[in-house]
């Protein structure tokens, strides 16, 4: 007897799973279409002609409110400032601030943690405009640790492109 309850109950468990597997497909065509996605599920323009600068920032995060001065600071520099785009994207707001055109921070749709991993904040990716990593930072930076890394980026930048 128990083994035909457990036979039964078995047999249920691994149809349920299939059928509950099936719908958590994800049809990754439409995830990446967009580089990077609002909280409307609406494409973030990035530029074509610099590297982006994504910045996942939390409003609660103490560390990321700090590195946004340092950020702004060094991003805005001569030697910086025609070759990096600076996006923000907010994961503990649906509220971003767009009054800076230099430096916009959008509420971010959970779908760019598929390609952008975010493991706490601050976290940066510096990438190309087609969207190929170059940088990922973790956690605050200082100003000179953040020239060291815009400069790596820009050095692995021109090194795709000599092999294109």
């Amino acid at each position: 007897m128990m083994k035909k309850v457990f036979s039964a109950f078995l047999m249920f468990l691994i149809i349920f799973l299939s059928f509950s597997c099936q719908k958590e497909k994800v049809d990754n065509k439409k995830v990446f279409k967009s580089i990077l996605l609002s909280a409307d599920g609406k494409p973030i323009p990035l530029p074509k002609d610099k590297l982006i600068f994504v910045n996942f920032l939390a409003y609660s995060c103490t560390s990321c409110m700090k590195e946004m001065p340092v950020i702004k600071k060094v991003l805005s520099e001569p030697k910086y400032k025609n070759k990096f785009q600076f996006i923000g994207i907010v994961i503990d707001s649906n509220k971003g601030d767009l009054t800076d055109p230099n430096f916009p921070i959008y509420p971010g749709d959970k779908r760019n943690f598929i390609r952008f991993p975010v493991r706490g904040t601050p976290t940066t990716y510096i990438i190309t405009p087609e969207g190929k990593k170059l940088l990922v930072i973790f956690g605050a930076v200082t100003e000179e640790n953040l020239r060291k890394f815009l400069d790596q980026a820009i050095q692995k930048a021109e090194s795709l492109k000599k092999k294109s």
